[in-house]
């Protein structure tokens, strides 16, 4: 006889709406069953599940390459994803500088203005449909602002579409169209020489002083369109839920400082960044099983975090949860580089809202439909309806 859940994993496609339903309670069994669970999906490859598997995953780049950092194949060079160490590091020293907490003050007023006049388009009218309204524009606002210094409303509407079709899809097409929006922006920069971040990426040097190439260009900014227009929005539209669905929360994100420690429970527990994919470039047995140089495995970053051998009640919100070492953001040398944009992101969206507006509440007679595919979960349409700060 079969087993159901071994099954499961055999037919498994991350990018099914009926598997993504199941997806959790399937991973749970994994971590108490079968850690380290074979499917396959895109050819085949082992799905690490539990915290500690995942962690020596990731402290061990000899071992786990990058070198195909999605779980279906990527098309396209995503510079510093797909790189392992020496040159990894030489990318990230010079992103890290740019994209540092220190470095991102000077935005927050622009955030918060945005933040604002976005809330300005909807405080009269009562309800909002909360992610086509503010999550996105806010998150896409954020990296124009910040990362792109581009006004181009349509192309960067094109950008939501496409960094959402590569989400939900994962496909050779999907990751296209987001190269082809890099070659535009980068194009765009060589006609018009500017002091921000993008004119950064075409003069940086790397390996002793060598300048990028142009597939190294248009990766990193593909990387950059990536994580800008999909994982904070992901998480924000967790945020908008669960105020609707936890009046609680309400109040402890109203306390000063809310961000220190309640950021990281939210984070845990929605992992917008899902799972993502390595290369065994070593036979070795680290995971407890046989693995040989060329297979292929999964690292689900979200399944660690509902981890209960690391957490307690790993499927519930626990706002007082602390220390809370969740893999939100990744680990080990690959921990994402946008972390503190995101970061800051959602921090200055959430205030501006709870400043605004108050008691969220699901309109009535709307149903919320969740993403599929590495942003698993997330509420694609999510209709509120609240009240103003008086």
């Amino acid at each position: 006889m079969i087993d159901s859940h071994q099954e499961f994993f055999d037919g498994l496609d991350f990018f099914d709406e009926q598997h993504c339903t199941r997806l959790d309670d399937e991973l749970k069994w994994a971590r108490e069953q079968c850690p380290v669970v074979h499917t396959n999906f895109g050819g085949g490859m082992h799905v690490v599940t539990r915290y500690a598997d995942l962690r020596t995953v990731a402290v061990h780049p000899e071992v786990f390459s990058s070198a195909q950092p999605g779980i279906m194949e990527v098309p396209v060079a995503l510079p510093p994803l797909d790189l392992d160490p020496p040159l990894h590091g030489e990318f990230r020293g010079f992103l890290n500088n740019r994209l540092s907490r220190a470095a991102l003050a000077r935005y927050q007023p622009i955030l918060e203005q945005l933040a604002d006049e976005l809330i300005d388009g909807f405080v009269q009218d009562g309800e909002v449909e909360f992610i086509s309204r503010f999550a996105i524009p806010f998150t896409a606002g954020t990296l124009a602002k910040v990362v792109l210094d581009d006004d181009n409303e349509e192309r960067l509407r094109r950008g939501v579409e496409a960094v959402t079709a590569v989400s939900s899809q994962g496909t050779p097409e999907s990751f296209a169209a987001v190269a082809e929006l890099a070659t535009e922006l980068m194009a765009a920069r060589e006609s018009d020489r500017r002091d921000d971040f993008l004119q950064s990426v075409v003069e940086a040097t790397v390996a002793g002083g060598r300048p990028l190439t142009q597939e190294e260009r248009l990766g990193l900014v593909t990387v950059l369109l990536l994580g800008g227009l999909d994982t904070t929005r992901g998480t924000l539209a967790y945020i908008g839920r669960f105020l609707a669905e936890q009046p609680d929360l309400e109040t402890r994100l109203r306390e000063p400082n809310w961000a220190n420690r309640t950021l990281d429970e939210l984070l845990r527990l929605t992992s917008t960044v899902s799972v993502m994919g390595r290369v065994v470039v070593q036979d070795n047995d680290l995971l407890g099983i046989p693995l040989v140089k060329g297979d292929r495995v999964a690292v689900h970053w979200r399944s660690g975090n509902r981890d209960a051998a690391k957490f307690d009640n790993p499927d519930q919100l626990d706002l007082d949860r602390f220390p809370n070492p969740h893999m939100a953001f990744g680990v080990g040398i690959h921990r994402c580089v946008g972390q503190h944009m995101a970061r800051l992101q959602l921090e200055i969206g959430v205030n501006r809202l709870l400043a605004r507006l108050t008691n969220f509440r699901i309109a009535p007679g709307t149903s919320i439909r969740s993403a599929v595919g590495v942003s698993i979960g997330a509420p694609e349409k999510l209709h509120l309806q609240f009240d103003r700060v008086s």
